[in-house]
């Protein structure tokens, strides 16, 4: 992002002295231009907050030269400091940046240099800079290398800390330092610890997901192994039970399964929620009819509906043609949508599985005769662990929020209608290319 120049000012001679109306003109102006400069500067701070590097990099960059002819830029760790960013206006010059130390260690009690800053809080301005001195601070000594004539060293500070210091210096260039110059750096530095800020929290916030991620993988994997290892057992003891006692064997069994299959699909279900609030549920595209997708999603549940005599009816034209789309995910949010259905409908009810092309795409839509939903519910249904107060827990609040993910990763998007007393029929539509 271009921004504006800040032309050194220069104190005039004598003989040309402005009027009074003159200067207040020139002085409105220079306001003018650093107002322009602090807010292009906070606008490109904060166009991208996925990294702290990027972000100390772009401040760097976005005061040379306007502000110094060099910007250092040190991340404060525990007790050291760590360089990020090193700018100068002459690209020959990026070699000697490379000399300096990228790391220094802050000396507690320090009242000059980057240790300094972060001690007391306060910037440091040096109009002119003295001669070496006994003791000065390491990033002071390295500081000379860049043959400084003047410099601003500035904490960057946000909610009570010092996140980072920046370095300016004047050093081949005649111009030096001055209060006002200082001002504008401190309102700069406020800015940019702001955005510091906002990039350090999002990659705590991206930690934290990924670590959440990665616990109930191993979770899911630790509980998977003997969970199937169960079900096989399961499925084996069935086959032993004799006579008279098979058919309460048999019930005790597949009690035992549905359970066991149960905590497979939650654990499926943490996976999934992790992975879209995450934004990183991968789809796995291929070719696949909308039919053969609604048959496989139907075909495991079509026992169950006959145990409560409802009728699973699927109105998908068989001349609709392949879709390029997750078909595995696809069948997930049907199953999810058709179960639902089942779930609170009455027994000997109808559920009724349409799809058909629209100008937006490929529509789906699961209808069922049960009880409908009221306006209030409506807008929480896809909200993640929510159920209606008061209700039966019917399940633990993730289908609907999985099924709203899914979709949504695909292009698509899903919505209800619905009526107290009227059914609900829930939709959903996956991009297509148009016909050609």
């Amino acid at each position: 992002m271009a921004v504006p120049p800040l032309p050194p000012g220069q104190a005039p001679t004598p003989a040309t002295r402005p009027s009074p109306d003159e200067a207040l003109r020139a002085q409105l102006e220079e306001t003018q231009r650093q107002i322009a400069f602090l807010s292009h500067l906070t606008v490109a701070l904060f166009e991208d907050a996925r990294g702290h590097q990027a972000t100390l990099g772009r401040l760097a960059k976005l005061v040379v030269p306007h502000l110094a002819d060099w910007c250092l830029v040190d991340l404060v760790r525990e007790a050291h400091a760590e360089r990020i960013a090193a700018e100068h206006w002459n690209p020959d010059l990026e070699p000697l940046a490379r000399t300096l130390p990228r790391t220094f260690p802050l000396a507690p009690g320090a009242a000059a240099g980057v240790a300094g800053a972060v001690a007391t809080g306060r910037s440091q301005l040096v109009e002119a800079v003295p001669p070496p001195a006994p003791g000065e601070p390491e990033d002071l000594v390295a500081l000379r290398r860049l043959r400084p004539r003047s410099y601003l060293i500035l904490p960057l500070r946000a909610r009570g800390r010092t996140r980072a210091v920046m370095t300016l210096a004047f050093a081949e260039s005649t111009r030096r330092y001055s209060p006002p110059d200082l001002a504008l750096a401190e309102d700069l530095a406020a800015r940019a610890a702001m955005a510091l800020e906002n990039a350090l929290l999002f990659e705590e916030v991206e930690r934290a997901v990924q670590a959440r991620e990665d616990t109930l993988s191993i979770v899911s994997h630790d509980l998977k192994n003997p969970m199937a290892a169960m079900l096989l057992g399961i499925q084996r003891l069935a086959r032993l039970v004799d006579e008279p006692k098979k058919a309460q064997g048999e019930v005790l069994l597949g009690k035992l399964e549905r359970t066991l299959r149960g905590m497979n699909r939650l654990i499926d279900s943490l996976l999934d929620l992790a992975r879209i609030e995450a934004g990183r549920l991968q789809l796995q595209r291929r070719p696949e009819t909308p039919l053969s997708v609604v048959a496989r999603a139907v075909e495991p549940l079509e026992a169950l509906a006959a145990e409560h005599g409802q009728r699973l009816e699927v109105l998908v034209p068989g001349d609709l043609p392949p879709v390029s789309w997750d078909p595995d995910r696809i069948v997930q949010v049907i199953a999810n949508l058709v179960g639902n259905a089942m779930k609170f409908s009455p027994d000997g009810a109808g559920i009724r599985i349409r799809a058909e092309r629209t100008p937006e795409g490929l529509r789906f839509a699961v209808q069922d005769d049960g009880p409908g939903i009221a306006a209030e519910v409506v807008e929480h249904l896809f909200d993640r662990y929510w159920q209606p107060a008061g209700t039966q827990k019917r399940g633990h609040g993730l289908g609907l929020f999985i099924v709203k993910g899914i979709v949504e990763a695909h292009g698509g998007r899903v919505w209800v209608e619905a009526a107290p007393g009227r059914g609900a029929t829930f939709l959903f539509t996956i991009p297509t290319p148009p016909r050609p």
